[in-house]
C-alpha cells in the first residue's frame, strides 16, 4: 500500500474549533486499514506543496485568519498552480476567504489569494451561528451536520455548492440562501467548523476513499457512526418542528 502525505496548514493558528481532529482521525482510520500515513505540518517559513495527497486548512479568528493570507500571499502563483491542476484541498470554516479575490473585515480590505471569483465582507461585530444539517443531495449522498459560527459572508461563487442547508438555511455562504461552500475540481470548501469528518462518517469515507482510490467502510457499532446516528435524529426533529 501507498503512504497516504497529507499537509495540515496552520494547525495552530487555524484550529479554532478542534479542527486538527479531521487530520487525526484520518490519520486514525487509515491506518487502521493498513495504510502508512504522514503528516507534515505549516506554520510559517519556506511551503512545498509537492506530492501531498491531501492540503487541509480550518477555521480561526477574523485576525488569524488575515495572518494566515499574509503568510500564504508570498506563494500565491504555486497555490494557483496546485488548485488549478487538480490538488485535492479540503478547507473548512472560515478559510475559504483566503482563496477569493478579497477580504473586507470591518471595513478594511486585505487581498485574498484571487483563486476564485467571490469576495469575503466581515463585520466582526455581527456573527452568524448556529446548528446546521444538510440535505443529502450532495456528493456524500447523505445528510451533513454541524455547526456554523462566522462573521463571514460571500458573495459571487460561481462554483456549484458543497451542500445545502435545511436547518440553519439562514446561515448559508451569503447569508440569505441556504448553499453552503463550493466544490471547484478536488478542492472542496464548507462553512462548517470544527472536527466535520469526526462527525460526519459518510464525509469522512469519501474523503478516505479518494485518497486510498478503494472503498472504506467505518464500521456501524464505530463511535462516530453511533454519535452521527444520535445527532441526526435530534437535529432532524428541529428541521421537522420549523
Amino acid at each position: 500500500m501507498k503512504k497516504i502525505k497529507i499537509l495540515h496548514l496552520f494547525p495552530r493558528l487555524l484550529s479554532l474549533y478542534g479542527e486538527y481532529g479531521n487530520i487525526s482521525f484520518i490519520k486514525l482510520q487509515l491506518e487502521k486499514a493498513g495504510y502508512k500515513t504522514e503528516i507534515d505540518s505549516y506554520e510559517d517559513g519556506e511551503l512545498q506543496l509537492n506530492n501531498y495527497d491531501l492540503i487541509y486548512i480550518g477555521s480561526g479568528t477574523e485576525k488569524a485568519l488575515l495572518n494566515a493570507a499574509g503568510r500564504l500571499m508570498p506563494y500565491k502563483d504555486e497555490i494557483v498552480l496546485s488548485v488549478k491542476s487538480g490538488a485535492f484541498w479540503l478547507c473548512t470554516g472560515n478559510a475559504q476567504a483566503i482563496f477569493g479575490q478579497k477580504i473586507e473585515t470591518d471595513g478594511k480590505e486585505t487581498d485574498g489569494l484571487g483563486i476564485f471569483d467571490y469576495i469575503t465582507k466581515a463585520n466582526t461585530s455581527k456573527r452568524f451561528s448556529g446548528d446546521v444539517l444538510t440535505d443529502s443531495d450532495n456528493i456524500f449522498g447523505t445528510f451533513l451536520l454541524g455547526y456554523v459560527n462566522t462573521a463571514n459572508v460571500y458573495t459571487g461563487i460561481k462554483e456549484a455548492p458543497l451542500c445545502r442547508f435545511t436547518l440553519g438555511k439562514e446561515l448559508g455562504n451569503d447569508k440569505k440562501s441556504n448553499s453552503d461552500g463550493f466544490i471547484s475540481n478536488s478542492f472542496y470548501a464548507t462553512q462548517l467548523t470544527g472536527p466535520l469528518l469526526v462527525k460526519n462518517p459518510a464525509a469522512a469515507r469519501f474523503f478516505i476513499e479518494k485518497l486510498t482510490g478503494t472503498p472504506f467502510e467505518l464500521h456501524e457499532d464505530s463511535n462516530a457512526v453511533l454519535a452521527y446516528s444520535s445527532a441526526l435524529r435530534e437535529l432532524t426533529k428541529r428541521v421537522h418542528s420549523v
